[in-house]
């Protein structure tokens, strides 16, 4: 049996998405019960040299619509970082989400069969054929940022486990 890009990709994106969604929810219930303003959790790094968790959540949402917009070569969605607060974020993960579910997946499938070019930086492109791209670029970039808006999340106090950054795995 052989995989097809969209039955890698849209699981994939759709389960780690939920994921996040769930990441925001902890935080949000978490700042409540502790009586934190949003911000603080929102705006906090790892380190110096990182970006908040709430740059975390706003990049994950991005980059897995613009994977999916990359690979169905549709326009890459305009997805400005506006968000401010855990409810406009848990609606920017929720649009991307039905950004994703509505791409056709044969318009994904064909992309393992072409070249990805990704701008790494103002100065920067690769060229990434298909599999590559999604083996190679796209999901170790995912699983680093949710990782580090998880690790945000559990080096501030919040009680959240294994299951809290895997998700509903489908079946």
């Amino acid at each position: 049996m052989s995989l097809s890009a969209s039955s890698i990709v849209k699981p994939v994106v759709q389960q780690y998405l939920s994921s996040l969604s769930h990441l925001v929810d902890k935080a949000q219930s978490f700042s409540a019960e502790k009586g934190l303003d949003e911000q603080v959790l929102l705006q906090t790094r790892l380190a110096p040299d990182m970006h908040p968790f709430i740059w975390q959540v706003q990049m994950i949402s991005e980059f897995c619509a613009r994977c999916v917009a990359r690979m169905a070569e549709l326009e890459l969605p305009n997805v400005p970082f506006e968000e401010t607060t855990y409810d406009q974020l848990k609606q920017r993960i929720e649009d991307m989400q039905t950004f994703v579910a509505n791409v056709d997946d044969e318009l994904i499938d064909a992309a393992m069969e072409k070249e990805q070019t990704v701008q790494l930086g103002p100065d920067r492109s690769v060229t990434f054929k298909g599999p590559v791209y999604l083996n190679h670029f796209f999901l170790p970039n995912l699983f680093f940022h949710i990782t580090t808006a998880y690790n945000i999340l559990r080096s501030n106090g919040l009680d959240i486990g294994k299951f809290d950054y895997i998700g509903q795995m489908p079946s």
